[in-house]
């Protein structure tokens, strides 16, 4: 392995940004298919040259990845190639015919994008009556017995309130409810999506006290925009295999049009390059390959750079640093920042 470059451990792949929705949270601002995306022979490729690069983890999204016929066919590829898949949608394709194909596909998750916990609130955020179909999908999946249904829900200003509502839908279910913080990306975003500092607190100490309070009957999984490295001893559990955003570390995404970046939530500013001009596995030995996520720890500023965690934090999530502070080098919003700040006001 070349200097620089770590085991690459999961592929975050758009195999169509054709969607069926116009969510302005979008980063890939997902709606058409881009001009030129990538035939199944050069998915199943891709599949191929993933695995050889010891890839344990596939995940198939798009825009709305049913939206591509082929997308089975793809499926089967990633499961030939010894991979674990993981598919994303937003739910409102899927029928009892495209349930059935994906438990021959036997994937590891199946998730489902649930932004809203009232009829009201689903369309305020995606723009669609898709609330009753979703929960329906939801607890059909569960009884189709795969091995694991997550609901993702990104939290912004227009759906923060539904937090107990959620909590209420699934507490004692073997739902796996994945909770993000919208980031500002894409060409649709509105700005007034974006949670303040307040509204990020609130958040953070209602995850908190399901985390502490709810532990074995709510399934809470905290993506990596929360954190890190909490004073809260209750909560130590969360950074125990933390050590950096693993976006061009371990994980990469790519483009239904072959574009390689490190997270599909940075959007197009952070392409590196595109495997029609090399292949995924050069790419990635490349030692000057995602530089600005590799040596992060080097350049962090701010809070970050003096916090006691900054070596193995390195500023958290990248995107969520970015959109929250303008540089990838410091992230305001961080549990242990939070703690940190309201421990001072305390004296």
């Amino acid at each position: 392995m070349s200097r620089g470059a770590e085991r690459l451990y999961g592929a975050v792949v758009e195999i169509t940004n054709r969607c069926n929705f116009r969510c302005p949270h979008c980063a890939s601002a997902s709606g058409e298919a881009r001009a030129d995306e990538m035939g199944a022979g050069e998915m199943a490729k891709l599949a191929g040259d993933l695995a050889a690069l010891g890839c344990r983890e596939f995940t198939m999204l798009g825009g709305e990845f049913l939206l591509r016929p082929d997308w089975g066919e793809i499926g089967a590829a990633v499961k030939a190639a010894g991979m674990e898949l993981q598919l994303i949608t937003n739910g409102l394709l899927v029928t009892p015919e495209v349930r059935r194909r994906f438990k021959a596909l036997d994937p590891q998750t199946v998730c489902v994008s649930f932004d809203g916990a009232t009829r009201r609130s689903y369309r305020a955020v995606r723009g669609v009556d898709g609330f009753d179909r979703c929960r329906r999908l939801i607890a059909g999946l569960v009884d189709d017995g795969f091995r694991q249904v997550s609901a993702i829900t990104t939290f912004s200003s227009r759906n923060l309130g539904d937090f107990d509502r959620f909590v209420e839908m699934f507490i004692d279910t073997p739902v796996v409810w994945q909770v993000q913080i919208v980031h500002r990306a894409g060409e649709r975003f509105d700005d007034s999506l974006l949670l303040n500092d307040a509204q990020f607190a609130e958040f953070a100490d209602r995850a908190t006290k399901c985390l502490c309070e709810l532990h074995g009957r709510l399934r809470l999984q905290v993506m990596d925009d929360f954190g890190y490295f909490p004073v809260n001893p209750k909560l130590a559990f969360l950074c125990q295999r933390w050590d950096g955003c693993p976006a061009g570390r371990r994980v990469v995404g790519i483009r239904a049009n072959g574009d390689v970046l490190p997270c599909l939530s940075l959007g197009g500013g952070f392409v590196e390059d595109n495997l029609r001009r090399r292949p995924i596995a050069a790419i990635w030995r490349d030692p000057g390959s995602f530089a600005r996520f590799r040596h992060k720890s080097d350049r962090l500023t701010g809070f970050c750079a003096k916090c006691p965690a900054a070596k193995r934090c390195k500023a958290g999530c990248t995107a969520a640093a970015i959109s929250n502070s303008g540089s990838a080098t410091e992230n305001r919003f961080c549990l242990r920042r939070l703690e940190t700040t309201r421990l001072a006001d305390l004296r």
